[in-house]
């Protein structure tokens, strides 16, 4: 199996748990003390069981995860697409790694033509033609920016991140060259999202001086 079919499925099998942990949210009864705590213990069994599905068993990121989740149940947040993409800690309007969108240079220019910075290139050397080309665009003083790939061949643009850590690029990139230098861009994109994982926990584990989490 394929490591995009083995995301693929790892994904799918998370999206049945985070609707799981939803649904036992839902169905809390406050006026019940006994009920209460027995979906509360499953919202967060179901949680835990998310992070620990995207962590590869990491329990630090899994209780990452799962207080990313169980935060937004409980401001209210109860649409799925919305509450995955909590628990991967993307920012809005990213999209998923494995279903990134290939679109034209003119749709690309009216969505982010007006973004400026200047695009740091991480080499035209990604995917199976070993010519796609991954960039981060980003003004000198910003610590984060576009991250996007481009295909040369069909003419065609992918934005993983509209968000992305500057730092969190650079070691997603460092890592991708130890793991394949020709790696697809959706495996390059779910690399970033487990780098944005670890950088979360590491932030929790240890916060800046005179931060209270």
């Amino acid at each position: 199996m394929s490591a995009t079919s083995d995301g693929t499925m790892q994904n799918r099998v998370a999206e049945q748990l985070i609707a799981l942990s939803r649904n036992a949210h839902q169905h809390v009864d406050l006026d019940d003390p006994a009920d209460y705590w027995y979906r509360l213990g499953q919202r967060n069994a179901y949680a835990h069981a998310v992070g620990l599905t995207l962590s590869n068993g990491v329990d630090d990121v899994a209780f990452t995860v799962a207080d990313r989740i169980t935060g937004a149940l409980s401001d209210g947040v109860h649409e799925l697409s919305a509450l995955t993409m909590a628990a991967s800690g993307r920012a809005p309007g990213d999209p998923a790694p494995t279903s990134l969108t290939w679109t034209g240079p003119q749709a690309f220019k009216a969505a982010y033509g007006h973004l400026p910075g200047i695009d740091r290139d991480y080499g035209m050397r990604w995917g199976d033609r070993h010519e796609q080309r991954i960039s981060l665009r980003r003004t000198a003083d910003a610590n984060e920016g576009l991250l996007y790939a481009f295909d040369p061949t069909w003419d065609e643009y992918a934005v993983i991140s509209t968000h992305a850590p500057a730092d969190a690029v650079e070691t997603t990139f460092t890592k991708a060259l130890q793991v394949d230098v020709h790696m697809t861009v959706p495996q390059f994109a779910e690399l970033f999202t487990s780098q944005l994982l670890e950088r979360s926990s590491s932030m929790q584990r240890h916060p800046a001086r005179g931060v209270e989490l």
